[in-house]
């Protein structure tokens, strides 16, 4: 039975990192999870990468007898990326860009920001695929969160004409006679963002992440929820592609109970 935690040697002394190990094995654990937050240390810049300080971290841990299930950094950005490539950081339900200081500060859909999840991806998965204590791997970390960008706002069109097959369809699907909303082409297609009608387009009812103001096509509502899961979906199958060109270890995701803003049982 694997029994473990997290772990973040990262934010440690090395010195540290011994009596960390020994004590958890001391507690009863045989596993910990490694890395999903420490992509600026695995590439401190573009291009370079270095896995020294995780390799000794893992020599610490499997010296008392513990194995190691590895993260793929890509929930947390470094900041040279960000600044490089602005136009990742997603947006809000308001128009406004979310910026640097937390996590999850990027939009799945952004074509540069895939790129760059696959590189890295792909570097630790070629750096780690034979070694003996590595026993699975974790892709990301607890997906969700909404983006109305323009990456989003293309793709989107791109899954609503592949889901419909023409605009006359999506119109009678939804229902768009309804406010004259009917739409002509896919390129008047919309994201579900803040908007007005009739005084009732406070968002003060909202309470999930995903929640956008009420007033909009309950079609268009809902189809933007599926999408953005199916995004998710994608992105993270990316990654795990990479990893299982170079092991048949077990991958998963690190899910958030009864999260119901993405579609758990295709992720």
């Amino acid at each position: 039975m694997w029994f473990g935690v997290d772990y973040y040697p990262e934010h440690w002394p090395g010195d540290r990192w011994p009596l960390d190990a020994k004590m958890m094995r001391e507690a009863g654990m045989n596993t910990v999870r490694l890395a999903e937050f420490a992509w600026a240390l695995m590439e401190p810049e573009d291009g370079f990468y270095d896995f020294t300080w995780l390799d000794r971290a893992i020599e610490v841990l499997t010296k008392e007898g513990i194995q190691i299930i590895l993260g793929t950094p890509t929930a947390a950005a470094p900041k040279w990326l960000m600044d490089k490539y602005p136009d990742m950081y997603p947006v809000d339900v308001y128009g406004l860009t979310k910026g640097f200081g937390t996590r999850r500060h990027y939009c799945p859909n952004n074509k540069i920001y895939r790129q760059y999840s696959v590189l890295i991806a792909r570097r630790m998965a070629e750096h780690y695929k034979d070694h003996a204590h590595v026993v699975a791997w974790q892709i990301d970390n607890e997906f969700g969160g909404a983006c109305y960008c323009k990456s989003c706002l293309q793709a989107f069109r791109v899954w609503l004409a592949h889901k419909y097959g023409t605009i006359d369809k999506l119109n009678t699907e939804w229902g768009t006679v309804f406010w004259s909303h009917t739409y002509r082409h896919w390129d008047e297609i919309i994201l579900p963002t803040y908007s007005s009608s009739d005084g009732f387009s406070q968002n003060a009812g909202a309470r999930q992440l995903l929640s956008t103001p009420y007033n909009h096509n309950p079609g268009l509502l809902l189809d933007y929820q599926r999408f953005f899961s199916d995004a998710t979906v994608a992105y993270q199958r990316l990654q795990i592609e990479e990893i299982r060109a170079c092991t048949d270890l077990p991958i998963t995701h690190n899910l958030m109970g009864h999260f119901s803003e993405l579609d758990y049982f295709v992720l």
